[in-house]
């Protein structure tokens, strides 16, 4: 993928998700073509259209979304801030100027794929042992063990393995974005290897 493809990916969710916060529904299709136009501007113009509805002070406001437990625009201002974060990272990486996501945001971002992508998004033929795998980061820590089509939240479970580092390195090496020698791994490396694997078929 070149950086002007993903300007389009990324403008096209941008468009995306304005239409279905504006209009209430999933929207046909979310493939945008910037035609003609200049990319960056077009892209500009779809940022600051998703930035305009994305109004943190109605964050408990009702909105449509793709999540079980959670219908406010809440849910879009922080799948978008990951979305884009992530995505931050694709870019600076084409020019070789990688630099870690924000702490606290990367925590959050950990937290979003094993209980928002895994929870809601994990497909049928997954490989699942049911054997537990801790997440740490400094200050939290995530258990999670994969059954069939089911996904365990085990706080006080023995895990079989633990990955651990900083929270940009543990929400990066989720997403695909790092390797395993950006982190620690402890244990049953196959375990591991399931649940990167798991994360990959839920995140598309």
């Amino acid at each position: 993928m070149t950086v002007g493809d993903l300007l389009v990916h990324v403008g096209s969710i941008h468009r995306m998700v304005t239409h279905w916060i504006t209009h209430g529904a999933r929207p046909a299709g979310w493939e945008c073509s910037p035609g003609d136009a200049d990319l960056v501007d077009w892209y500009r113009v779809g940022a600051a259209s998703l930035i305009a509805v994305l109004d943190p002070a109605r964050a408990a406001a009702p909105a449509a979304t793709w999540c079980p437990w959670d219908q406010t625009l809440g849910f879009w201002i922080r799948r978008m801030a990951h979305e884009t974060a992530v995505h931050r990272v694709d870019a600076q990486a084409a020019i070789g100027a990688a630099a870690p996501l924000e702490p606290g945001l990367a925590a959050d971002g950990i937290e979003e794929v094993l209980r928002l992508w895994l929870g809601c998004h994990q497909p049928p033929g997954v490989h699942t042992s049911g054997q537990a795998v801790t997440l740490r980061v400094p200050g939290r820590e995530w258990t999670v063990a994969l059954h069939e089509g089911i996904v365990d939240y085990c706080p006080r479970a023995d895990p079989a393995a633990v990955v651990s580092g900083s929270p940009s390195a543990v929400d990066l090496w989720l997403w695909g974005r790092s390797g395993e020698e950006h982190v620690s791994v402890e244990g049953d490396v196959g375990v591991v290897h399931a649940l990167r694997a798991a994360v990959a078929a839920a995140t598309g």
